[in-house]
């Protein structure tokens, strides 16, 4: 059994990209990370309540610009960042996608995207054309499910205090009456909903999230998205990565990329049918 802890950033309307990361591990890990976390918080006299990641990062704001000298602003975050980092057994996990590109594609293709079934070519449920942040949401699921025991599950927690919560659900119920990848059903636990003011590893999530949001969108501006190497900070808080793959951006090349696999893999599907039994 694993729990994984993820945010969102970006989903709001007009976003040029959208993200959603975070980390999962045992629950033994799990309290490492929370009681480091509560460390870091008390050394630098931030309440749990006041940690919002966006008054953070680029520069301080709210809480952190009244109530803090500015030069504490760039320690703390590195002693975050360090907190995460040294639970090894935490890891992170993150996606993203450029809007407009998703946009690019027609109604069937980003209804494939966003979970639905398809048939020679046609999808046969809805999936959710108009959200693109349910692609990077559905593949944070799938790698999160995949390093789950076999028979085990992994569950999932997001910030009640988030808008995110509602969509949350939304996805859970359509991968549950999809008919593909069965395993992943299999491993799929349920979504619960704390209050990320009150969870220390959802504000871990919340500074990932953050983070990865910034890097892609300032990637995206330059053109160079999946060519630079993510800035210390960030690679501080993914250093845990168990597969490269596990952190990735959608953009029109990956998407495409995408699709050509899913084509092969729904060829290969149907010779695999039409050949004889021995």
């Amino acid at each position: 059994m694993i729990d994984a802890y993820l945010d969102e950033s970006g989903i709001h309307d007009g976003a040029a990209v959208c993200v959603i990361a975070g980390y999962f591990g045992g629950r033994g890990q799990w309290r490492k990370l929370e009681q480091a976390w509560k460390q870091a918080l008390n050394e630098f006299d931030v309440p749990m309540e006041k940690f919002h990641a966006k008054e953070l990062y680029p520069k301080p704001t709210g809480f952190f610009r009244h109530h803090w000298d500015t030069s504490r602003h760039e320690p703390f975050l590195q002693r975050l960042a360090a907190a995460v980092a040294d639970c090894g057994k935490i890891n992170p996990v993150g996606f993203g996608v450029i809007v407009e590109d998703f946009f690019s594609y027609s109604e069937n293709v980003r209804k494939f995207f966003t979970g639905a079934n398809m048939k020679d070519g046609q999808p046969t449920t809805l999936g959710c054309p108009n959200k693109p942040y349910f692609l990077p949401f559905q593949r944070c699921l799938v790698r999160v499910c995949e390093y789950a025991p076999i028979g085990g599950k992994a569950h999932f927690f997001f910030g009640l205090d988030r808008p995110f919560a509602g969509y949350a659900n939304e996805l859970f119920a359509q991968i549950k009456s999809t008919t593909v990848q069965p395993e992943i059903k299999r491993r799929l636990g349920d979504p619960s909903f704390p209050l990320a003011k009150e969870t220390p590893q959802l504000q871990a999530a919340d500074l990932l999230t953050h983070l990865t949001y910034h890097y892609m969108l300032d990637t995206h501006r330059q053109n160079v998205i999946g060519q630079i190497q993510p800035f210390p900070l960030l690679a501080t808080c993914i250093r845990n990565r168990r597969a490269n793959e596990d952190f990735g951006f959608f953009d029109k090349t990956m998407m495409r990329e995408n699709l050509i696999l899913a084509a092969e893999v729904s060829r290969q599907l149907k010779e695999s049918i039409k050949e004889p039994k021995p």
